[in-house]
């Protein structure tokens, strides 16, 4: 009781310092700092264990985003008339002891072993699993009309064990081959045709990136999905029974035992040479099994009504992910706080929507949504465009706000997939009022673009984009690129990124106005953002047609 009471008056504190005296700018600049300051302090407070999804302080924190949506004059926008939109989740545990993985070879059975030698785990809509079928290699297991590249091309997988080479060619266009490659796409392409199965492969180019020996401290871990409104598990398919992850070693023996030389698929990857698929004429087993339990977690929706009678129909969508990763590693202190990842996504939304509620109106409504469940694999926002509290349609843009590393006076901004759309020049003209430019992506090889929760939107066909500071400092002293490699190496899910980092509040300040001005241009602009002709994203998606 007495650690609840100390949390609730830290809500109070922070509702407290968020309240703007009068109309003087330099008063609400200072007063923008401190609000900024007391929602990061709040939603990265210990008390909050971490915000993880579905747990009881996430609903702490998604009560505290509502209040002062509340207190700001918002309009609720979520189910029902409520601030809330309920997510539905079916948590995976998967019974270590009970996973088997073994190859069946001319009346040989060779057994691996877990997790060293294979990683699998249980379904998430099967409580057990048993797949037993031929193999058949099909390279990376992609298919791209328009990239002209069909790795199933000849094949017959049905009813078989397809295995696939993580990654993609090296020539492929990296924002487009990430989603063409992602392990999603793979997988429904080998269930569409008739696949039991799938194994993925870790491979030398993976290796350069990622051992496989870094991922095995993540096993065991529950794994979540949400549930759709007719019962069924989005992104499964019941049609494929099991699966598994391959190290290098065990996928060398099975291709060995097939008469295969794995080596020559390697080399002929490092030549950007796309191995051809063939039948394996091995066989494989793979068993599995899990506990399902059920969960919530709420998204938080929030909305001000636009000005102009037609116009406010239509809406500019701002986004931050409010859950963390919870409790985890090891010593006293395993909470993750998530001061940067995401608590300071989730301020500087909620004082974006200050501004506007306490400007003029602009002409199309802002809509305000804080997800859950980014860190499980952007479930809240994708569960928010499939069961949308306004059209989708009727959404005209994304403005997602995920790790905002507000640790020096930076000079520029990044808005990545800004270049997709039309929206470049409307966070270009932003970026010049405050004094500071939009700088091109400065890693285009991770392709940020497909990783966080405005690319939900982007499968509905909305334009998007995900906009951080950049990487120029206006101090010559500090090395914004530096700062920003510092945190990924020492803080980012780590139980450091707390409210003890150097969060530079003026920086803060700048980014929100940005943010405000990037929102308040398209909201006011004649005509809504579009993509550029020919653009992938936009002809594969296109406006609100998408399912996936």
């Amino acid at each position: 009781m007495k650690q609840m009471f100390k949390g609730l008056l830290w809500l109070v504190a922070a509702m407290s310092c968020s309240t703007f005296a009068g109309n003087d700018s330099a008063k609400q600049d200072q007063q923008t700092k401190q609000a900024l300051r007391a929602h990061i302090e709040f939603l990265a407070d210990d008390y909050l264990k971490g915000r993880d999804t579905g747990s009881a302080e996430y609903e702490i924190a998604a009560r505290y985003v509502a209040s002062h949506f509340k207190q700001y004059g918002l309009t609720p926008a979520g189910e029902d008339g409520s601030w809330f939109q309920t997510v539905p989740f079916r948590k995976t545990e998967s019974d270590l002891d009970a996973v088997y993985f073994a190859m069946h070879d001319k009346g040989e059975t060779t057994e691996f072993k877990f997790p060293n030698e294979y990683l699998t785990g249980g379904s998430p809509i099967s409580t057990s699993s048993h797949v037993r079928g031929k193999l058949v290699f099909v390279g990376y297991g992609i298919i791209s009309k328009e990239l002209n590249h069909n790795d199933y091309e000849g094949l017959d997988v049905k009813g078989k064990i397809v295995v696939m080479l993580s990654g993609k060619p090296d020539s492929f266009p990296t924002e487009q081959g990430a989603h063409i490659a992602s392990r999603t796409e793979k997988r429904r392409h080998a269930a569409e045709r008739g696949a039991i199965g799938t194994i993925l492969m870790h491979t030398e180019k993976a290796n350069k990136v990622r051992t496989y020996e870094k991922i095995l401290p993540f096993i065991g871990r529950p794994s979540m999905s949400w549930m759709k409104k007719d019962g069924g598990v989005f992104g499964s398919f019941e049609s494929v029974k099991g699966g598994a992850y391959l190290p290098i070693e065990t996928s060398r023996k099975i291709f060995a035992a097939a008469g295969k030389d794995l080596q020559q698929v390697f080399d002929l990857m490092a030549k950007d040479i796309s191995p051809k698929g063939f039948d394996m004429d091995v066989e494989v087993e793979i068993k599995a099994a899990a506990k399902h339990s059920k969960t919530t977690s709420s998204n938080v929706v929030g909305m001000i009504e636009g000005s102009d009678p037609q116009l406010k129909n239509e809406y500019v969508v701002y986004t931050a992910h409010l859950d963390h990763i919870g409790q985890h590693g090891k010593g006293e202190d395993n909470i993750n706080n998530g001061a940067l990842d995401n608590a300071s996504g989730i301020a500087l939304m909620i004082e974006t929507a200050r501004r506007f509620a306490q400007g003029e109106r602009p002409k199309r409504s802002i809509l305000f949504v804080a997800v859950t469940g980014e860190e499980k694999g952007l479930l809240g926002s994708n569960y928010f465009v499939h069961y949308p509290t306004v059209p989708v349609r009727s959404m005209v843009a994304t403005i997602n706000l995920d790790m905002p590393l507000i640790l020096y006076p930076f000079a520029d901004v990044i808005a990545f997939g800004a270049e997709h759309s039309t929206m470049a020049d409307n966070v270009s003209e932003a970026a010049k009022i405050h004094g500071i430019e939009l700088s091109p992506d400065p890693m285009p090889e991770q392709a940020l673009f497909v990783r966080s929760d405005h690319y939900s939107w982007v499968k509905k066909g909305v334009p998007s984009i995900f906009l951080v500071p950049g990487m120029k400092s206006k101090d010559p002293n500090i090395n914004g690129a530096e700062v920003f490699g510092m945190f990924l190496k020492k803080h980012y899910h780590k139980v450091s990124d707390d409210v003890n980092l150097p969060i530079d509040y003026d920086a803060g300040l700048t980014f929100c106005k940005v943010n405000f001005d990037i929102g308040l241009n398209i909201a006011n602009a004649p005509e809504r953002p579009r993509w550029h002709d020919g653009n992938y994203f936009g002809e594969t998606f296109g406006q609100g047609n998408n399912i996936n």
